[in-house]
């Protein structure tokens, strides 16, 4: 075989790997809006509560009159050129702290997210169902913290505001067809936070190093005795 032949034999050999190469495959990316809604929320007999419907849901009856109700809001953000697979804020969900009689509360709802574009690839609806949980208030600031999290997503833990205070939480999604990634950065870190934890300890204590090898060593013994077992 000559020069002239190899080479157009190995020109035509490469031609697939060219064709598939990630350096020419085209990035889909979107242009659009973003809007929300709370529906189905969760009562029980006493809840009092408004906005099921819109962006901005209400409850609870205020303690007294120097207190007010508690409020949940979606704020949304509208996206440009938000390419498929990389994460984006969708909105904010803000959280009003008040304090409220026990048993006006609701104790979930879902939002409804819908993505609206001219590609119908970036028109989409996601559907999150939020647990909320209105704790008693009593002398240590952070257990007296309301919390919200994703339901279906405990793994994404939790966002907690102060007794009294306000602020929001961005909500972090992604375009394969619409999927939550989780909560994102706090407006104000001094009136809420976020937890790994959907529990009423925000912060689980982990194990000292030492319990931890305690057992690991548990484990290891309870293995040699399976093993001592069979060879009998």
């Amino acid at each position: 075989m000559n020069k002239n032949a190899r080479f157009v034999l190995a020109s035509i050999i490469s031609l697939p790997f060219i064709a598939h190469s990630p350096a020419f495959a085209g990035v889909v990316s979107g242009t659009g809006t973003v809007t929300g809604y709370f529906d189905n929320p969760i009562t029980i007999p006493g809840s009092v509560y408004t906005g099921i419907g819109t962006n901005t849901i209400e409850w609870g009856t205020p303690f007294n009159d120097s207190s007010f109700t508690n409020i949940l809001s979606f704020i949304p953000s509208d996206f440009t050129d938000q390419p498929k697979g990389q994460d984006f804020v969708a909105g904010r969900l803000y959280y009003r702290n008040g304090t409220i009689f026990l048993g006006t509360q609701i104790d979930g709802v879902d939002l409804i997210v819908n993505t609206t574009s001219s590609d119908p690839d970036f028109t989409q609806t996601l559907p999150l169902k939020i647990t909320i949980v209105n704790t008693p208030n009593v002398a240590d600031p952070i257990a007296s913290a309301d919390f919200i999290y994703f339901t279906d997503f405990p793994d994404r833990g939790s966002f907690r505001v102060l007794e009294g205070e306000e602020t929001y939480v961005e909500v972090i999604t992604q375009f394969n067809s619409l999927d939550l990634v989780g909560f994102g950065d706090v407006g104000d870190p001094s009136k809420g936070f976020l937890s790994p934890s959907t529990g009423p300890d925000p912060f689980p204590t982990v194990p000292e190093p030492s319990s931890i090898l305690g057992l690991l060593a548990l484990g290891l013994l309870g293995m040699g005795s399976v093993s001592n077992k069979q060879r009998k």
